[in-house]
């Protein structure tokens, strides 16, 4: 069984790293306590990264993944369309649904040969083709 294992944005994990601590140096400078709630928030899911609880896998029979707490899946058959859209340093892998429920990851690093993978494992069961933007539509 072939296995996609997205990686977390580590960029974009830095750039969070770097803002908590512009942040705490705000709070000891300005003595804006106000601030210090931001810090938990900004360093809560790279946390969570570095201990790797949070994960996003991609099977052909459907995707996994954990956003910190329990495991959850989507079944390939569910799968109506796969997109990826480009943000600056941040990749944007939408999925949608039959159901009409769609679900954004945007905390993975996710290459161009992996996008062209996961487009193909759902295509056949999309049953759609995969365009140049890679966006997968039935």
């Amino acid at each position: 069984m072939k296995t996609i294992k997205l990686s977390p944005n580590w960029t974009l994990q830095g750039s969070k790293i770097a803002l908590a601590i512009l942040v705490a140096l705000s709070v000891t400078l300005l003595g804006a306590p106000l601030l210090m709630l931001m810090l938990p928030a900004l360093l809560f899911i790279t946390v969570l990264n570095f201990l790797q609880v949070r994960f996003l896998h991609c099977y052909k029979a459907g995707i996994c993944y954990s956003r910190g707490f329990g495991k959850r899946y989507i079944n390939a058959e569910d799968i109506l369309a796969v997109e990826f859209n480009q943000v600056a340093f941040i990749t944007v892998f939408k999925i949608s649904l039959q159901n009409g429920k769609s679900y954004q990851f945007m905390n993975w690093q996710v290459d161009e040969q992996q996008q062209s993978d996961i487009a193909k494992l759902y295509k056949s069961k999309a049953g759609c083709a995969i365009k140049p933007n890679l966006q997968c539509k039935a």
